[in-house]
């Protein structure tokens, strides 16, 4: 357990503060404080409106209580947000799970992402349409593995909720580094964190951010590398056994813990 620190989980896009349950049951079981923030557009009754990464970012500002005493752990868009929230702010530490790259997706995850739904895409990217991922075969080729359960998958997107398209033009963008809300400031980010405590973790199995994919972000923000093998980008709905949770706990006591105490 660590003492006198508290996790917030940030969920990712499309998602809601229900994707960090599984891990957070974990976190409670074994007596540490933890609860989760809902981005600007994903609680009930919030569908339809179109905030940005900026919008994000504040809100994650707005639920970090004392910083200095915060454990940040963020899965995918939400790890993107927790990297911009740190250009400005120091927390405890913080735990980058399967984030999106600090410059934005890669040609091959974007080439993958029009392969799977080019006119989908088309329609949110220049029609402003509502960004919705709602197809259980589209979801399993993109989050899980090829033999997760089909009942996993539906329960799983029936769950999702519609993303802003200002956000998917936005993280659509990134890889051209414009100005803007959408760029991190990496001088700013790598001299503001330098020497804290970081941790990314990442996967071979994941189809949207390897592990190669991901080296420049840990090399700015001084992060260390948990490497997971053929764990697809759903991350906390495949670790059935709890295995990559109790390593990320792990990982956490060891940077974490006061002189003097041993872990529990």
């Amino acid at each position: 357990m660590i003492w006198g620190r508290e996790v917030l989980f940030v969920h990712g896009a499309w998602e809601g503060p229900w994707v960090f349950s599984p891990w957070s049951a974990v976190l409670a079981e074994a007596g540490w404080a933890a609860r989760s923030m809902t981005l600007p557009g994903h609680g009930p009754g919030e569908e339809g409106g179109t905030p940005g990464l900026a919008d994000y970012v504040r809100a994650l500002g707005q639920s970090v209580w004392e910083p200095e005493k915060t454990i940040l752990i963020g899965h995918s868009l939400g790890a993107w947000v927790i990297l911009k929230y740190l250009e400005d702010h120091d927390v405890a530490a913080s735990v980058l799970v399967a984030p999106t790259p600090y410059a934005g997706l890669s040609a091959r995850a974007q080439k993958l992402l029009l392969s799977a739904s080019a006119w989908s895409l088309f329609k949110i990217l220049f029609l402003g349409s509502t960004a919705s991922l709602a197809r259980p075969g589209l979801v399993k080729a993109l989050c899980f593995r090829e033999q997760t359960p089909d009942a996993v998958v539906k329960r799983y997107t029936e769950r999702l909720v519609p993303e802003s398209p200002r956000v998917v033009r936005q993280v659509a963008l990134m890889p051209l580094r414009l100005p803007g809300e959408g760029r991190i400031r990496v001088r700013r980010l790598r001299k503001r964190q330098k020497g804290r405590p970081h941790l990314i973790v990442a996967s071979d199995g994941d189809r949207f951010m390897t592990p190669g994919e991901l080296e420049a972000t840990a090399r700015i923000l001084g992060a260390e590398m948990l490497k997971l093998r053929e764990t697809p980008h759903a991350v906390m709905e495949d670790d059935e056994d709890r295995r990559v949770v109790r390593a990320v706990m792990g990982w956490l006591e060891t940077k974490l813990q006061e002189p003097g105490r041993e872990p529990e």
